[in-house]
């Protein structure tokens, strides 16, 4: 393969002289911490000078740096390439001489969105295409052999810069192009697309096919799509893979990723495509949207969503760093407590580490930082207990039903790249009232199916699914009686009501004492069509529905063991929301215990508002409340008595727990400080 620029251009008389190229050092001790460092803090001396000394001043903090190659997200032409890459050259040594591992991160590969046009690349290549026709000046189509040739060029460049890794940086998607949104729809990607499906198709054809017609060939089209994706992200990272391991055997490279379910979330194909035929080391960065702390349940969100990336990536991939990005980097908009808390929070969900992109982006100097650096390196002992008792085991506990397909169940009966939302996320306000989720199916304690997510599996993976415990909405059931597999959830049919509905909890065990309390969600307000259930003579009544003459009309929720031996909890008022009164949200904890079989993992017994995650051989709670916590009792299957109560502030209790019946104990942790971090191990 021929390089962009002479070995002697690059690195000097001695490696034109025979010198082996700079090895890739391993940065001693763990890889909790890294920081991602701008352009302006390296690309001039006195400024990268002063980047090191502000490290120096919390020395052993920080594992690792990882170098922007730009500051604006499209492509940069070649000789602007060539010239970061000399200079990251000089200055990798000098980072490892400072204690700290030294990578790079390439920005832009294909270009993130519009954004400094003038003086990004400027080449006749065929742009990022939506449906409609439309391009995206700043992103360029992955699978065009310009592009392909133009990665291969600049990953060379910055492999002979003798990184320790390089990262890719998360413009490698198909989404979210501004001012686009769906792509690739160029002539090429049709032409790839026709081969795959065995016919032909135009940009409005193939927009009619996934919208029109019987819903097995909507489908059917929509599920090949997502493997065309699947398919353009691995050429393209065959691509570098092969460019970077020609020049440095080994060399790790790591994929910065979101929740990537419209570029078919094949996360275990992609790499072990970057792995190379060696099975060099893959490092991964799933990322998310939390920028400020304005909303900081937000944190919670985004943790969900490294569970899930995390869950999707092959065992063999040990380094996950989370993303954690307070851009535009305004210190006053996200807490430096607030920070440190999120890190923790990524690493209960699965991460391994955290890479923090909380720096400036300017030249400016760094002293406003300090405070929110020296916060980071004080939370450290915390981020390595957590990766110690969790490492890279499963978050345990209640399922939210996701697969790769599961874009493909988007909108079934209407525009499928249009405006409408993923058959996902609303289970996951369980989180808020004490009960632990996971994001591997594998690891699953019972299951939440959401709106048309069943149209995600096949026939034999829901029975797998129905065979365990489910929980689910009245949509979910709507696909399932289309499916010919209503028979599985104990409901026949269902007739919704308006306006003026309430819920009453039915005289029943998992109800307790709060038989006859209600829960009045005002569809006057907060619309939502709410249900009449009509069901199997063997299912149980968990709710009722009334109004507010009190006429009773009819079930609402009822709980029904099938022929699988799988129990099922069909709600048909509010499944997702206003759950957090006394009353609903001990009914719902009662609910995913009987549905788990009692194997949840943990599960808070106090009303409040704590966020549970249970992997390896602890439990992290996050009190996501602004209240303090006098005293949080917990109910967690386990075999022991004793565990360590951890805070963040380094407070260590040993925590003694009383039995709560079989397999299961009881312990009582105290003094939860508001949107405070623990762990229990």
């Amino acid at each position: 393969m021929a390089e962009p620029f002479s070995r002697r251009q690059f690195l000097g008389s001695a490696a034109a002289a025979g010198a082996p190229l700079p090895p890739a050092a391993a940065p001693p001790g763990r890889k909790l911490i890294a920081f991602r460092i701008g352009v302006p803090l390296w690309l001039a001396e006195d400024n990268f000078r002063a980047t090191l000394a502000f490290f120096a001043r919390q020395p052993g903090a920080a594992d690792e740096l990882a170098f922007f190659t730009s500051a604006t997200h499209p492509p940069l032409p070649l000789d602007e390439m060539e010239r970061r890459a000399l200079r990251l050259a000089e200055i990798m040594p000098r980072v490892r001489r400072a204690g700290m591992g030294a990578g790079i991160n390439i920005l832009a590969t294909m270009g993130h969105h519009e954004e400094n046009l003038p003086n990004s690349l400027q080449a006749p290549w065929q742009r990022l295409r939506d449906p409609s026709g439309r391009e995206c000046l700043g992103s360029f189509c992955p699978i065009q052999p310009e592009l392909l040739d133009y990665a291969r060029r600049i990953y060379v460049m910055m492999a002979q810069a003798g990184p320790d890794f390089i990262w890719i940086d998360d413009d490698v998607r198909l989404a979210g192009h501004k001012p686009l949104n769906h792509t690739c729809f160029c002539d090429l990607c049709l032409q790839r697309f026709s081969s795959l499906a065995g016919e032909a198709f135009t940009r409005q054809s193939l927009v009619a096919a996934f919208d029109s017609g019987p819903l097995q060939r909507r489908m059917r089209f929509r599920r090949l799509w997502l493997e065309h994706n699947r398919r353009t992200i691995d050429e393209l990272f065959r691509n570098i893979e092969e460019a970077v391991h020609e020049v440095k055997p080994g060399l790790p490279l790591g994929f910065m990723t979101g929740d990537r379910f419209y570029e078919g979330y094949d996360f275990a194909r992609w790499a072990r495509t970057l792995a190379g035929r060696n099975k060099a080391p893959v490092r991964w960065r799933p990322g998310g949207g939390f920028y400020s702390d304005e909303t900081p349940l937000g944190l919670v969100d985004k943790a969900h969503a490294m569970g899930r990336q995390v869950a999707a990536l092959p065992p063999e991939v040990r380094l996950i760093q989370s993303e954690l990005e307070n851009f535009p980097y305004q210190r006053l908009r996200k807490a430096a407590a607030t920070t440190v808390v999120e890190a923790a929070a990524h690493m209960a969900a699965g991460t391994t580490g955290t890479a923090f992109n909380v720096l400036t982006m300017y030249r400016d100097p760094m002293d406003e930082y300090l405070p929110l650096y020296r916060r980071i390196a004080q939370s450290r002992p915390f981020f390595e207990a957590v990766e110690e008792a969790m490492g890279r085991s499963s978050a345990r506990g209640l399922w939210p039903a996701w697969s790769r397909d599961t874009y493909a169940a988007a909108n079934p009966d209407g525009s499928w790249l249009g405006p409408g939302r993923m058959p996902l996320a609303d289970p996951y306000v369980l989180a808020e009232i004490g009960i632990p989720l996971c994001y591997d199916g594998a690891a699953r304690a019972a299951t939440a199916l959401c709106g048309t997510a069943p149209l995600a599996f096949s026939e034999e993976e829901l029975r797998a699914i129905f065979s365990g415990g489910v929980l689910m909405d009245t949509e979910a059931w709507d696909v399932l009686e289309r499916l010919g597999l209503a028979r599985w959830t104990g409901v026949e049919d269902r007739q919704g009501i308006d306006a003026d509905a309430i819920e009453v909890l039915a005289k029943h065990t998992l109800n307790g004492r709060f038989a006859g309390w209600s829960r009045d969600c005002r569809q006057s307000f907060w619309w939502e069509r709410a249900w009449r259930l009509t069901h199997h003579p063997k299912a149980e009544v968990l709710a009722r529905l009334t109004d507010y003459g009190e006429r009773d009309l009819g079930a609402a929720m009822t709980a029904f063991t099938n022929e699988l031996g799988g129990r099922v909890v069909v709600a048909g008022y509010y499944p997702w929301s206003q759950l957090h009164s006394l009353s609903k949200s001990t009914q719902m904890k009662a609910v995913c215990g009987w549905l788990s079989g009692g194997a949840l993992p943990a599960v808070s017994e106090s009303y409040a508002k704590v966020v549970l995650w249970a992997r390896g051989a602890g439990v992290v709670i996050l009190n996501a409340s602004l209240d303090p916590l006098p005293e949080l009792v917990l109910s967690l299957q386990a075999g022991r008595s004793r565990f360590t109560h951890l805070a963040m502030d380094g407070g260590r209790r040993t925590v003694t727990a009383e039995a709560a019946g079989p397999g299961r104990v009881r312990v009582r942790l105290l003094s939860l400080a508001p949107w405070s971090i623990h762990l229990l191990s």
